[in-house]
C-alpha cells in the first residue's frame, strides 16, 4: 500500500472523527441547555423518569468524544514516522478508534431518540398537566 495513500486515509479519518467529535458536544450542550433552560416548568414525577435516559447519553457521548481524541492523537503521532509498518499499525489502531466513536455516537443518539419517543408519547396520551414552578 502507498505511503501517501496510507497518509491520506488517516487524515480522512481523523476529519470525520473530529466532526463526530463537535456534533457529540453539540449534543451535549444542548441537553443541558435544555434541562436548565427548562427550567421554569416542572414536569410531573411520572415524566421526570424519561431524562433519566439522558444519563447513558451523556455517558455514550463522552465515550465517543474519548475514541475520537484517540483519532486525533494516532494522527499526530504518526507524523512522527517515516515506517511504512509503524504507520499501518497506527493505521489500523485508529480504524478500531474511529469504529468505537461512531458506534459510541450511535449508542447516544438511540439513548436520546428513545427520550424523545417517550416524551411524544406521554405528550399526546398523558392525562397530566406540567406545572409552572414557583
Amino acid at each position: 500500500m502507498d505511503h501517501k495513500f496510507l497518509q491520506d486515509g488517516m487524515s480522512a479519518m481523523s476529519a470525520g472523527a473530529t466532526t463526530l467529535t463537535g456534533w457529540s458536544l453539540t449534543i451535549l450542550g444542548a441537553t443541558i441547555a435544555g434541562i436548565v433552560a427548562g427550567n421554569f416548568l416542572r414536569p410531573t414525577r411520572f415524566l421526570r423518569w424519561i431524562y433519566l435516559l439522558f444519563i447513558p447519553g451523556w455517558i455514550f457521548l463522552g465515550i465517543s468524544i474519548w475514541n475520537g481524541d484517540k483519532v486525533s492523537r494516532r494522527l499526530a503521532a504518526a507524523g512522527f514516522t517515516d515506517n511504512h509498518e509503524t504507520l499501518r499499525d497506527i493505521a489500523a489502531l485508529m480504524n478500531s478508534d474511529y469504529i468505537s466513536q461512531r458506534l459510541f455516537f450511535e449508542f447516544a443518539l438511540l439513548a436520546f431518540g428513545c427520550w424523545l419517543i417517550c416524551l411524544l408519547f406521554l405528550w399526546v396520551f398523558g392525562k397530566e398537566e406540567i406545572s409552572k414552578a414557583k
